[in-house]
């Protein structure tokens, strides 16, 4: 859901119905060093918390999480479901997210794309160049030149330069 009120119910679904959470649990320690996702299984409603280090007898839940964690972990939960859309758009999914982040997010955004094709527009270069050293897609820059937006490379005739 575009709200993510199904953001538990996704991790359900890894966790519990295809009983693979390996990338998620993966990508989790390396933007949280130490902490695990804990999705419990579901009786009416799914839910979900977090376990760090500091506290390993104490589950989170999600009303305690911070913005950016929560944001983090609809970001992995968007591009980590078992059936992505064919295509998926993110805009600025780095907005409200520690610097640390963007590796484990670049990296998230390279496993969606060898599942659909991602179109993802930021501001963070420091995102647009962990994407470009974990994909093999294609990161355009787009420029302002004498007042019009361009996106570098780019030829009169629609086509990219090799070099760029």
């Amino acid at each position: 859901a575009s709200d993510g009120s199904n953001l538990a119910a996704v991790f359900a679904t890894l966790a519990h119905i295809r009983q693979d959470t390996a990338d998620l649990d993966a990508v989790i320690d390396q933007a949280f060093p130490g902490a695990r996702l804990v999705v419990p299984q579901p009786d009416r409603t799914a839910s979900f918390g977090m376990s760090f280090p500091d506290f390993p007898r104490r589950v989170f839940e999600a009303a305690e999480l911070s913005d950016g964690t929560l944001k983090f972990l609809a970001l992995a939960g968007a591009l980590m479901a078992y059936r992505l859309p064919a295509f998926v758009a993110l805009n600025e999914p780095e907005s409200s997210l520690h610097p640390a982040l963007m590796k484990p997010l670049a990296r998230l955004v390279g496993q969606a794309a060898d599942r659909s094709q991602v179109w993802l527009v930021t501001h963070s270069e420091a995102l647009a160049a962990e994407i470009a050293a974990t994909t093999v897609g294609s990161v355009r820059t787009v420029t302002k030149t004498d007042g019009a937006t361009t996106i570098k490379g780019l030829t009169r005739l629609g086509t990219f330069r090799e070099d760029d």
